[in-house]
């Protein structure tokens, strides 16, 4: 599609300042269909009824010519200075605007089928690219996730790991742990552990429903359960 140009410095210029209404709608008409049809300004005589929504207009059409803006040739009206006076492109400057679009997109086109060519030959010839990159993925994933969940977890277990409940072992009987002998009023976790191992050996701990016959026995470091009377080196029937 070719656009007509209106150039800013037809606005206030007495040329088209003169002209009416009618005429300058007759000028404007004729400038977009020559840039449409590709004729540099010739309008043929049977084609003057598309200048204007009423159809031809021979008034408007002296008054044009007139003003020196077209004029009368054997088959109708052709525009003065079509490219220099009027600003207007020529059919033949068009083409080769069009031409050279035409040579860049197919270029751009080509470029992008060789690039995507060589990223897709990449990935199929080296199989290697796939690998580096699940394993570089995964990697840090499987490292810090997984054993980091089982560290903490074993961390936090007091029945997993000795050398957490150490300080409850020491002594079953006592509610307080080996830092603490005489007890502490600040918070302690491993006293805390301590009442808890004391407690259990007690049989003091009690769950509401909890059968160890069924369940299963509640062992505390020492071997006890927690449950019932059970104890290292007695059974309970």
């Amino acid at each position: 599609m070719v656009d007509a140009r209106l150039p800013a410095e037809w606005l206030g210029s007495i040329r088209f300042d003169n002209l009416s209404d009618r005429a300058f709608r007759v000028f404007a008409g004729a400038l977009m269909w020559c840039n449409g049809q590709g004729t540099d300004g010739s309008v043929p005589v049977r084609f003057t009824k598309h200048l204007h929504p009423d159809g031809d207009d021979p008034d408007a059409f002296d008054e044009l010519e007139a003003a020196g803006l077209w004029s009368r040739v054997e088959d109708g009206y052709r525009l003065t200075g079509w490219s220099d006076l009027l600003h207007q492109s020529t059919a033949e400057e068009i083409q080769r605007y069009r031409d050279a679009s035409r040579r860049r997109q197919k270029a751009y086109r080509d470029r992008q089928k060789g690039a995507n060519a060589s990223s897709d030959g990449a990935t199929a010839s080296d199989p290697r690219a796939m690998r580096d990159v699940t394993r570089n993925v995964t990697r840090d994933v499987t490292a810090n996730v997984g054993p980091g969940s089982l560290r903490q977890t074993e961390e936090k277990s007091a029945y997993s790991r000795r050398d957490v409940t150490g300080d409850v072992t020491h002594n079953a009987s006592s509610p307080f742990c080996p830092k603490h002998p005489a007890g502490t009023t600040e918070p302690c976790g491993a006293c805390a552990r301590a009442r808890t191992a004391r407690e259990a050996k007690e049989s003091r701990l009690t769950i509401r429903g909890w059968d160890c016959t069924v369940d299963g026995h509640k062992y505390v470091v020492d071997g006890s359960c927690a449950m019932c009377e059970l104890r290292p080196g007695r059974s309970v029937a």
